[in-house]
């Protein structure tokens, strides 16, 4: 490790950008466990306070994961969505953010990870998105409401790491990540529709008509956002009588 003493004010914010370096540098790897609390204020010659505070700070960052127990410890995040998440969540939460430039913003990215995946899917990739659509199909005459959604999320995620592309897979799960929000809040549209609408996009995928599996896409986004602007307007309503 090349760590050093640190001798700033603010003692853990040296100690955390220090520690967040060696993390990008790539010293620490994904999945890597850093040293303990006990070892790291040894380096660094601080207290074991200050390193707590700064490995609390790497955390809201999204750098590393802090787990209890015996086996617990502070470990390096691996590649993910995490701080992108968190920074479109706390958008939407003070309106920076609203439902609309959501879709927009969907809609875009969707049709581009569509065509990247096109060109670089093969069969057991496609086989992957049947099995997810046959899931939702269980799970939708089942009746099992947060499976369905569930499995019915993760099919955008799949279509997007069809394309190996590391930047669209982040920016599908952090939209994903944020259309989970809005479900929970007004609950799910994904109906029997929505199977057959897949089974559509994969025949024209299979088909390799980029355009046609695209504007299935859309289509279905298109429902999915007039359902959470219907339902929006209804919980406001409800919520002006109550305030009447």
């Amino acid at each position: 490790m090349n760590f050093t003493t640190v001798k700033s004010a603010r003692l853990f914010e040296e100690v955390s950008r220090q520690i967040g370096e060696q993390i990008q540098s790539g010293r620490f790897s994904p999945g890597a466990k850093l040293p303990n609390e006990r070892d790291l204020a040894s380096t660094f010659a601080v207290s074991r306070h200050v390193v707590r505070e700064a490995l609390r700070s790497l955390e809201s960052l999204g750098q590393v994961e802090l787990r209890k127990g015996a086996a617990g410890g502070a470990f390096v995040v691996t590649s993910g969505p995490q701080p992108l998440t968190k920074i479109m969540r706390g958008m939407v939460a003070v309106g920076g953010i609203d439902l609309a430039q959501l879709t927009e913003a969907r809609l875009a990215i969707e049709s581009a990870v569509i065509k990247a995946a096109l060109g670089r899917a093969d069969e057991a990739g496609f086989a992957a998105l049947d099995a997810n659509i046959d899931e939702a199909e269980r799970q939708t005459l089942a009746g099992n409401l947060a499976l369905k959604t569930q499995t019915n999320v993760q099919f955008h995620i799949l279509v997007a790491e069809l394309t190996g592309n590391p930047i669209l897979i982040m920016m599908m799960k952090s939209l994903m990540s944020i259309l989970s929000d809005f479900i929970a809040e007004f609950g799910s549209v994904m109906g029997v529709d929505v199977i057959r609408s897949r089974r559509r996009f994969m025949k024209h995928m299979r088909g390799g008509d980029a355009e046609r599996a695209v504007s299935e896409m859309e289509r279905h986004l298109k429902i999915l956002h007039q359902h959470y602007l219907d339902a929006a307007k209804k919980a406001q309503g409800r919520r002006g009588k109550l305030d009447g």
